[in-house]
């Protein structure tokens, strides 16, 4: 691994009665399904779920179809699924794929 190569992370940790999960590095099509996996878990077990995407570098389709099928299953369900703002570039992302009014996006939490 070179020393500009970005090592993709997930932190978990509780925060008032939500399991929030820290995205860092780049969300794409090899780091995508260790997040869905961990999402569909909590889906399961009817954990609410923040997706903290603050701390991202990078987002390609790979993610932005991880948070799309996470917000249709969170609507179908009744799963409390929510994400946070997101950087600039995972922001232009959401515009410019039209779907930032469909998103369940809040502010990040202390």
């Amino acid at each position: 691994m070179s020393d500009d190569e970005v090592v993709f992370s997930v932190e978990e940790r509780r925060h008032e009665g939500t399991v929030v999960l820290t995205l860092r590095g780049d969300l794409d099509l090899a780091s995508a399904d260790v997040v869905s996996a961990r999402l569909a878990e909590l889906r399961a077990a009817g954990e609410p779920a923040l997706l903290d995407i603050d701390e991202l570098d990078f987002m390609d389709s790979s993610g932005l179809r991880l948070v799309l099928d996470a917000a249709e299953a969170s609507n179908a369900s009744g799963w409390a699924f929510s994400l946070t703002h997101g950087p600039e570039q995972v922001r232009r992302l959401f515009e410019s794929t039209a779907v930032t009014a469909s998103l369940p996006i809040v502010p990040r939490p202390g």
